[in-house]
């Protein structure tokens, strides 16, 4: 253990830090200075600033972000303040990604700081750090998340146990999409920290109590936790508790073209399943499935009307529906989760997804109207060519690298020494939970979806960086 301290301690002074962190934040001036626009990506920004000004709170994102949002902005009616504390997040974000490396994976400070520069110019941190988006914040909340959940499997402290589910219920109340790799998180860390799972066969005796009282903490607070952040939510909405009141609408959309008749017992939503789909009958096609869940005469709509307007039955129908769909063919919904996955690897099709995501889309009258509360002129704010927009466009290799994360982890994995296994092992299986996830119930590919998946994959190639970087017979 003294020769970790000091690959820790000993090799990295505080200055060391300074310096770094002074770095890091000169190169984000620059970049504010040159592209300090706020930017906005259609219902998603709307719903944030919607619930910023009048307390509104979204079926299907967070509400929490929206409350940052008009604490940031209430007084100056400006999303200037917004776009820099953002990029303060994102300077965290960078920060913290090199502490882990030399803390939790004993890199050297030179490696762990090029991967902080890296964090800082990575082409989606930059675009989201302009954008009224959960993206940047809800980064720098991963970030912590991983810092804590490392120094617990490192410790087996029950104080950071604690932590580690106060920090997820943080998360989630940025993103919902964080759920199940925190459910993974709460299951695993009690089963792995301490290396306990490397000496419980030789001391189940001795381990057994303590891994057993630690992984009912997690879990008694991981559930505790989120039922409170659902009854959160149910209150603010007047509705049962729930993570979201669209989660229905997203999987029926999801699984729309595998969708029958059959499917529901209810005979008003039989009638909708149905009739042809609008736009689904060629998934193959762009936006089709995503079409469904928006577009007026998609699926969604249609069913909307057969509740009369009765979003959170018409939502809970179409999860059931959904459901029985991936129950009654699972082939079929794994081919569609193939579908978008291989999509990824088509660069004419992802430059039309980047544009799509990077807001390149006309803005309606009520859109500009609720922008020119925040005194912003937004006629032609999505087709600007800033730099940050610009170099987001060129990202199609990187995004292929990004969803193919547990494959460096693994890489890293095979190339670490003894001590980073155990942390090594724990992110593998959270990012590859994470990262499965997202493309599965994804019905498109978006790779801003993946946007804290950037910290593991620097993480992956910052330890094989290092392995063929050492000196030889250097252990």
């Amino acid at each position: 253990m003294s020769s970790r301290v000091h690959s820790i301690h000993g090799e990295t002074q505080p200055n060391h830090w300074f310096v770094l962190a002074a770095i890091l934040s000169f190169i984000k001036l620059v970049i504010f200075v040159l592209d300090s626009s706020p930017q906005v990506y259609l219902g998603d920004s709307m719903s944030y600033l919607t619930t910023a000004m009048l307390g509104w709170i979204p079926a299907d994102r967070s509400f929490v972000y929206g409350y940052v949002v008009y604490g940031l902005t209430a007084r100056s009616r400006s999303l200037s303040s917004l776009v820099a504390v953002q990029t303060v997040a994102g300077i965290a974000t960078s920060m913290m990604t090199a502490g882990i490396l030399v803390r939790y994976f004993r890199t050297s400070f030179a490696i762990a700081a090029a991967a902080a520069i890296v964090i800082t110019l990575e082409p989606q941190q930059l675009l989201f750090e302009r954008f009224v988006m959960t993206e940047s914040l809800s980064t720098a909340g991963f970030a912590l998340y991983l810092w804590i959940a490392l120094e617990y499997l490192r410790s087996r402290k029950v104080w950071a146990l604690v932590a580690m589910q106060v920090a997820g219920i943080v998360l989630v109340a940025f993103r919902v999409a964080f759920v199940p790799l925190l459910a993974t998180a709460t299951v695993l860390a009690p089963l792995l920290a301490g290396d306990a799972w490397r000496a419980l066969p030789r001391q189940w005796k001795r381990l057994l109590p303590q891994l057993s009282v630690h992984a009912l903490i997690s879990i008694g607070m991981f559930v505790g936790l989120h039922q409170a952040y659902k009854q959160w939510n149910g209150a603010l909405s007047n509705l049962p508790p729930a993570y979201s009141y669209a989660d229905g609408y997203f999987l029926i959309s999801n699984t729309s073209p595998l969708v029958t008749a059959a499917d529901s017992d209810n005979p008003d939503v039989a009638a909708v399943l149905a009739a042809p789909l609008a736009y689904a009958s060629k998934p193959e096609q762009m936006n089709s499935r995503n079409s469904e869940m928006f577009d007026e005469g998609g699926l969604v709509a249609r069913l909307r009307k057969a509740f009369k307007g009765d979003n959170y039955h018409a939502n809970a129908e179409a999860k059931r529906v959904a459901l029985r769909v991936i129950r009654r063919d699972p082939v079929g919904f794994l081919r569609l989760a193939l579908m978008t996955h291989l999509r990824f690897y088509s660069k004419p099709y992802m430059e039309e997804i980047l544009k799509e995501e990077a807001g390149v889309r006309g803005l309606s009258p009520d859109d500009l109207k609720l922008l020119r509360h925040y005194h912003l002129d937004a006629e032609d704010l999505p087709f600007k060519r800033n730099i940050t927009r610009e170099y987001y466009f060129a990202i199609w290799p990187y995004c292929m690298l990004l969803i193919n994360t547990p494959l460096i982890l693994i890489a890293g994995l095979f190339l670490s020494g003894k001590d980073e296994r155990t942390a090594l092992i724990f992110l593998f299986l959270v990012i590859s939970v994470h990262s499965t996830v997202l493309q599965v119930m994804s019905v498109e590919p978006s790779i801003r979806h993946h946007h804290a998946t950037a910290i593991p994959l620097v993480i992956g190639l910052s330890l094989i960086a290092g392995r063929f970087s050492r000196k030889p017979g250097k252990a």
